[in-house]
């Protein structure tokens, strides 16, 4: 009997240091989401982008090569700090306030929209298929390093997207500075022209989806309580009112 309770006491104990040793293990962060990939139908609210070879798309290129001749070293240093996707991008609107060290609350929110927001763009992208412009002619020469994964995925521009939905949802956190986010927001999207890794169409494409997110992520009740909370955290931080 002595010998049964021993065993069972091992066994016990065994069980208890699993449990404890699975407990203490690292649980991965989950993404926070707020819209699924078809809750925007780029498909169904985008325009096609200009066909290669017809005027709105020999246009098109040509505006690539011009911003490519004429790009200073100071837009290719500022279009290459842009392609990092981060709301903190907007801080020389701000101020530099707008830090992640300052601001977890807002950092997770716009976490969130960069990640429904390049969800459903890629949704268009895979749908368009569009060659980027690199792709679609040797004299263009992108001024950033190329994701190997890239080429066929040029509509609509993604970090136009986020830029223009990051600038709308700023400019309601902080309206007395919307018409600069705004700009800031237009000109984060214009950079990847000055990358050479999109068209103005593409740009302009992102802009309508940025829009688009932006809206379907107010729609939501979830987004809405974290946007409440993220805005409150922004004005205490830039001391507004």
């Amino acid at each position: 009997m002595k010998r049964l309770s021993s065993l069972s006491l091992v066994v016990c104990l065994l069980i208890a240091v699993g449990a404890t040793g699975a407990a203490s293990q690292p649980v991965q962060a989950q993404t926070v989401t707020y819209l699924d990939a078809h809750q925007v139908d780029l498909s169904k609210l985008l325009a096609p982008p200009p066909a290669a070879g017809s005027a709105r798309g020999q246009a098109d290129m040509a505006t690539v090569l011009e911003v490519q001749r004429t790009r200073t070293p100071e837009q290719v240093e500022r279009a290459r700090d842009d392609v990092k996707k981060t709301v903190f991008r907007f801080a020389d609107v701000l101020g530099p306030a707008l830090n992640e060290a300052n601001l977890p609350k807002t950092t997770a929110l716009f976490d969130a929209a960069n990640h429904d927001a390049s969800m459903i763009a890629k949704s268009g992208k895979d749908f368009f298929s569009r060659a980027r412009p690199y792709i679609a002619n040797p004299d263009v020469h992108p001024s950033v390093p190329l994701n190997p994964k890239d080429g066929y995925d040029s509509y609509p521009s993604g970090h136009a997207t986020f830029g223009y939905m990051t600038a709308i949802l700023l400019a309601q956190m902080v309206p007395e500075k919307r018409d600069a986010i705004f700009a800031r927001g237009r000109e984060y999207g214009e950079n990847r022209v000055v990358d050479g890794v999109h068209y103005p169409s593409d740009v302009e494409a992102g802009r309508i989806d940025g829009t688009l997110v932006a809206e379907a992520l107010m729609a939501n009740p979830e987004f809405q309580k974290a946007f409440a909370e993220a805005r409150a955290e922004v004005r205490a931080a830039l001391a507004l009112n």
